[in-house]
């Protein structure tokens, strides 16, 4: 089995399940807005999973290994990838459980992919700025961005309870107008996400082969 996923698959999944035990169990139990609320905490998740797999992450052992950058880079987006498309999967499985046509219909899904493509591509960002700038540097930008998209989702769901009819997120404009056909442009969505996610696992080998920050 290849090295890094032997060593970080089990973190991820295991961040996944504090996810679901914290907070995804809400997606089959509360009402709605939990399907406004849960889903931004997914790319906090996926990012903690970043930083805790790159704490003892050894590239210098990994390079006396029959490992090349461009494995290194897409075992690493793999990672990304399968464990992205799990939290998709269980919050489009609640949906789909919990369906209702309004409160978990299809604006509901189509702001789950939403949000899952956000996660996806912003984590996939801060793996390649962690092979630039190096850990210390980019830990720190990750801890920030982790605690800004805490205390604004907090900040967002006071809002919710506070504000009777205040606009919410997964009724914006662009999201009911996506709604109407959801079985067509939740795949749009994802293609369009995972071309953007090749072109930054592209950019992430040019950058883990040229850097020296993990020297």
């Amino acid at each position: 089995m290849d090295p890094i996923i032997r060593r970080s698959l089990i973190l991820y999944l295991m961040h996944f399940m504090t996810w679901c035990g914290i907070l995804g169990r809400f997606l089959l139990v509360r009402d709605w807005p939990a399907f406004e609320i849960i889903p931004l905490f997914m790319p906090v998740w996926l990012a903690s999973s970043v930083v805790f797999s790159e704490r003892e992450e050894s590239y210098a052992f990994l390079r006396t290994l029959p490992l090349t950058d461009r494995r290194i880079v897409r075992t690493k987006f793999g990672l990304i990838l399968a464990l992205g498309t799990l939290y998709w999967l269980f919050m489009m499985g609640a949906a789909i459980v919990r369906w209702d046509g309004a409160q978990t219909g299809p604006t509901a899904l189509v702001y789950i992919t939403i949000v899952s493509a956000y996660g996806l591509l912003i984590v996939a960002c801060l793996q390649v700025l962690l092979w630039r700038f190096g850990s210390s540097v980019t830990t720190a930008v990750i801890v920030v961005f982790m605690v800004l998209s805490l205390v604004l989702t907090i900040v967002h769901t006071a809002s919710l309870k506070s504000t009777p009819g205040w606009p919410v997120l997964i009724r914006t404009g662009a999201v009911e107008w996506l709604a109407g056909a959801p079985w067509m442009s939740i795949p749009v969505l994802g293609v369009l996400a995972l071309l953007v996610f090749y072109g930054l696992l592209r950019f992430g080998i040019r950058v883990k082969a040229s850097s020296e920050a993990c020297l």
